[in-house]
């Protein structure tokens, strides 16, 4: 019973100090060891997922160092410094309990939300179909889905190209969930980490996806030069984004967004409920609203749409698809409001990152939400 893949432990070093680790076995039955560099710091591997978060992201480990006590290798603590993320703890916890409380949720074949964000998916990212995803892939060896959330898109790209290795890192604690869900491919591995401090060599990779996970950080620009960091030259790096919209509905997203960090989670829940129910509402109004012209200051564009459009691509987002059933709309709500980061940016921000980091641009898809990009690195 393997508790590592090997070609995964080949590739990572220790987040805190960038040392190369050792692996030590405790028990291959229950899938336990640790993780350790020249320097002491430890990373535990629990029932076979390495938690290899540090500062304030990081769990306490007691139970289990005294569980192993008597075979310990020397380790000592990963100290806390100027980048513990302190400030992203808040959004660990929200899509820890999002993700936990619905832990098959676009992963089970029986999913109305499986189907349609793969729909999405395909069609944002420009693939034509699921047999030219699978063609994109064939020739990408060591791949990574930045951000695995409960794994569904590991899933896909392990199912896309079986000989391939895939990689998902999530640092909430849905990634127990996670490594269940993609237990039955054998090409695929998940570890819970922190895209800003990847315990990855530079140049592992030759094709990274990180859908809707950057702007989800303190920084995104940060989260996408991490991410080229580990990227392989001639690699691929496939990102979605959040776009700046018009003044009223940023308004109106960053009031929500306020209010959502002050309340009880229960509040938070009920609060996107109300927003969903509303959603559902503008949705029934069949009549067709017609913009005559562009009005710029207002980021409104000159358009032919309904009512739920209108107000919710200018005014608020209260999200309702009919093909979801209620809760899988609420989520959706949930998660654009819930967590304290959801950072939103502009086309030329987009393209100037990736020309300062040598990647060209090979696909660029502008939606309302925001922008799939892909590129190669140079």
């Amino acid at each position: 019973m393997v508790v590592l893949r090997e070609d995964l432990l080949r590739i990572l070093v220790c987040p805190h100090c960038q040392e190369k680790l050792q692996l030590q076995v405790f028990s291959e039955e229950q899938k336990a060891g640790i993780l350790t560099c020249k320097n002491g710091h430890f990373y535990p591997i629990i029932e076979g997922l390495p938690r290899m978060l540090v500062g304030a992201l990081r769990d306490d480990y007691t139970d289990f160092l005294n569980r192993y006590k008597k075979i310990l290798p020397p380790i000592g603590q990963v100290a806390r410094d100027a980048h513990d993320r302190s400030e992203s703890k808040q959004v660990k916890d929200v899509f820890s309990a999002k993700w936990l409380s619905k832990d098959n949720m676009g992963v089970a074949d029986s999913s109305p939300y499986k189907r349609f964000m793969r729909q999405w998916m395909l069609r944002k990212y420009g693939w034509s179909s699921e047999s030219a995803f699978s063609d994109e892939l064939q020739t990408r060896k060591m791949m990574l889905d930045a951000g695995a959330g409960l794994g569904r898109e590991v899933i896909n790209m392990a199912k896309a190209s079986p000989s391939s290795t895939v990689v998902g890192i999530e640092f909430s604690d849905c990634a127990i969930s996670a490594l269940k869900n993609i237990s039955a491919l054998s090409n695929a591995c998940l570890i819970q980490g922190d895209i800003l401090r990847m315990p990855f060599e530079n140049e592992s990779f030759d094709f990274i996806l990180s859908e809707g996970v950057l702007h989800h950080t303190p920084n995104t620009r940060d989260a996408f030069e991490n991410c080229c960091r580990v990227l392989k030259r001639g690699g691929e790096f496939a990102f979605y984004v959040y776009r700046k919209k018009g003044p009223i509905r940023e308004f109106t997203d960053d009031y929500l967004r306020g209010v959502m960090q002050e309340v009880q989670p229960a509040d938070k829940w009920r609060i996107s409920e109300q927003l969903t129910k509303l959603g559902k509402m503008l949705s029934e109004i069949r009549a067709v609203v017609e913009i005559p012209s562009d009005i710029p200051e207002l980021g409104i564009r000159k358009v032919r749409t309904n009512v739920h459009a209108l107000v919710y691509q200018n005014f608020l987002k209260c999200f309702w698809n009919d093909e979801l059933p209620f809760e899988e709309n609420v989520i959706v709500n949930f998660d654009w409001f819930a967590p304290e980061h959801a950072h939103r940016h502009t086309e030329v921000e987009i393209r100037s990152w990736c020309e300062e980091s040598h990647m060209e641009i090979v696909w660029f898809h502008e939606e309302h939400s925001g922008y799939a990009v892909r590129g190669i690195k140079n």
